[in-house]
């Protein structure tokens, strides 16, 4: 008899989003079922009394190297299969919520997932609008300091298997084409100005591979702050509901989907760059979800 799910992330000197994706995650599969693949974190963020009981698998630190990474974890949630029925990977800044108006957990959603089938989350960056939200308050849910989310392609990730499976790089797409289910991913990288430009100057300076690897995490201060403050003036939306009979929603789904016909044989098997032109209102059922 196998556990029902785990979730797995990859951390290095997390120490604001590692406790987030721990709470979260950890509320929904149990700490015991978590799994935090540390990259030689030297901040203290990974020690025994932060993790919550979830467990801790230390590799050597390395240059960020995605190929690499991705390989590994792709093995690693593979050999998990063994004890588990399904397993969860995302990256430490990305949160998983099924839509609560049909499932109310992780764990019940799981329970419905085939045992040949990738699930590949609906997603979201959760985007700060600095001139009307202050800060975050990180303790604290983030959903209900937050109102606002931009829908996009490359938050459209594979994230549930319930079978041996090879992510790409960057972890956007897997050996299977898409398969949308009620499953939202939540990407906090925009969430917060302040916090968002101190792991930048993190990021920026830590090793990378190659020269040109990363460079999103490697870009200026002033232009980072740019694009955040880009989509945060964005048209708004107030309507759009998440529902799986949302037009709106519906139509950027289509458009994602759509883009795998001329993708089949590609490394990445949707369009990447799919980003909404509005920013939509998160609906009020998920605001207690994480």
């Amino acid at each position: 008899m196998k556990a029902p799910l785990a979730a797995v992330t990859m951390a290095y000197n997390e120490p604001i989003f590692l406790p987030v994706w721990l709470r979260h995650h950890g509320g929904q599969v149990g700490a015991a079922n978590c799994f935090v693949l540390d990259h030689g974190s030297t901040d203290g963020s990974t020690a025994a009394a932060r993790v919550e009981g979830a467990s801790v698998v230390r590799i050597p630190r390395s240059p960020q190297d995605d190929t690499r990474r991705c390989g590994f974890v792709s093995d690693f949630c593979a050999s998990l299969l063994n004890w588990y029925d399904a397993v969860i990977y995302t990256d430490v800044d990305e949160l998983l919520v099924p839509d609560p108006a049909a499932y109310p957990s992780l764990l019940a959603f799981a329970a419905t997932v085939r045992a040949d089938e990738v699930v590949t989350a609906l997603g979201f960056d959760v985007v700060q609008v600095p001139d009307l939200e202050p800060s975050l308050d990180w303790g604290q849910p983030i959903g209900p300091q937050r109102d606002w989310l931009r829908f996009s392609s490359a938050m459209c990730k594979p994230v549930l298997i319930r079978r041996r499976a090879a992510w790409a790089p960057g972890f956007h797409c897997i050996d299977a084409p898409p398969a949308f289910r009620d499953l939202f991913l939540f990407h906090l990288r925009y969430v917060d100005l302040v916090s968002g430009l101190a792991r930048l100057a993190r990021t920026r300076t830590q090793p990378w591979i190659t020269p040109e690897a990363g460079s999103h995490q490697r870009t200026p201060d002033t232009r980072w702050e740019g694009m955040l403050r880009g989509m945060a003036g964005l048209p708004k939306r107030t309507d759009v509901t998440l529902l799986a009979d949302d037009p709106l929603l519906m139509a950027w789904q289509a458009r994602v989907l759509d883009s795998v016909a001329e993708r089949t044989d590609a490394l990445y098997r949707i369009d990447l760059h799919l980003s909404g032109d509005e920013l939509w209102r998160l609906p009020d059922r998920f605001r207690g979800q994480f």
